[in-house]
């Protein structure tokens, strides 16, 4: 059984919010200076997701989005693609790997944010990314992860997973033709004692769902789930990884409705501080508050949560689901998140 991560449902709800600001926490020298390694190039390559599919796909149009009227928006005037992490590199439940993998467009000239899943079950085509000894031709999308991460010879937990990152950003080119700006990663470990620093989160949760792991139960209805709760609720698998991923919707939706709260705004710097070889990033301080503000101008109807659902996929090996490839890159498309 696969499992989801709250860790990367806190992330993203960080990312939702602008949480990581800093103005105040460093000197202006270090304002603009990267929290980590940039993501290394991706060699140009023929799709080699080919191999795993027979379907081509049409020559589509570049699109391209009205800008607004003010060219600069939050001291930004592009778009980024931002890969969002949730990583499980101790096994603590079922596979190690990524169990929450999300690209988030943040649009600054337009003002939108989209949220795009990929579920840690798709099968995808790993020839070429350097995972030997033994080979890994293809494997499921979460697991591609760890098998980098295991392999990386770096020095300390956090660059290792940046090269998990860096693996998963050459993957998710390949397979589905997607390019990423920015990163940030996160380990799980201690994700459920953040979420009960801030105070827990308020939610409405629309049916009962029991963690068979743990035997836990989450009643139905509007109540505060704490760090341990809210693990379990995002972690949860007893149906499918796509309804664990509209639970993590749900989940993200709340929370970034709890971290609008100022009240909770002062403690995201201290919680970073203390758990900050559990977190991996390439952005500078400068660029995680321009993404706040950018993320206190979108509206809720801007912000759209979207991913490869189970109508596009049929079952794979082991488990897994492969995708339809036409679908997913018509619909990779028309969110912005491919030319």
């Amino acid at each position: 059984m696969k499992i989801g991560s709250i860790v990367g449902i806190f992330l993203v709800g960080l990312i939702v919010v602008g949480l990581l600001a800093f103005t105040g926490f460093v000197v202006r020298a270090a304002y603009q200076q990267r929290l980590g390694p940039t993501l290394e190039a991706v060699v140009s390559t023929a799709a080699p997701v080919t191999a795993l599919l027979t379907a081509t796909v049409p020559a589509i149009p570049t699109q391209t989005l009205a800008p607004t009227a003010e060219a600069g928006v939050c001291g930004e005037t592009t778009a980024w693609n931002l890969l969002v992490l949730g990583a499980d590199t101790v096994a603590l439940r079922g596979d190690k790997g990524s169990d929450l993998t999300r690209l988030v467009r943040l649009d600054f000239p337009n003002r939108r944010v989209v949220i795009y899943a990929f579920s840690r079950d798709l099968w995808v085509n790993t020839s070429g990314l350097g995972l030997i000894s033994p080979a890994v031709e293809a494997t499921e999308l979460g697991t591609v992860f760890y098998e980098a991460y295991r392999r990386s010879n770096a020095l300390n937990h956090r660059l290792a997973m940046v090269a998990g990152v860096n693996t998963m950003a050459k993957m998710l080119s390949w397979n589905f033709s997607v390019h990423t700006d920015h990163y940030m990663a996160v380990d799980m470990v201690q994700v459920p004692a953040m979420i009960d620093a801030i105070g827990g989160i308020p939610i409405n949760i629309p049916a009962r769902v029991t963690d068979p792991w743990i035997g836990m139960v989450i009643q139905a209805g509007q109540q505060t789930l704490t760090g341990a709760q809210a693990s379990a609720y995002a972690r949860a698998q007893p149906d499918s990884d796509f309804g664990r991923i509209n639970r993590q919707k749900l989940l993200l939706e709340a929370l970034r409705l709890k971290l609008r709260d100022p009240a909770v705004w002062v403690k995201i710097p201290q919680l970073y501080l203390q758990y900050d070889d559990l977190m991996a990033t390439d952005l500078s301080p400068e660029q995680i508050n321009h993404m706040a503000c950018l993320l206190n101008e979108v509206p809720a109807e801007a912000i759209v949560q979207e991913g490869v659902s189970q109508a596009l996929t049929s079952p794979g090996p082991r488990g897994s689901f492969v995708w339809d490839k036409n679908a997913v890159m018509l619909q990779l498309q028309a969110l912005g998140l491919i030319p």
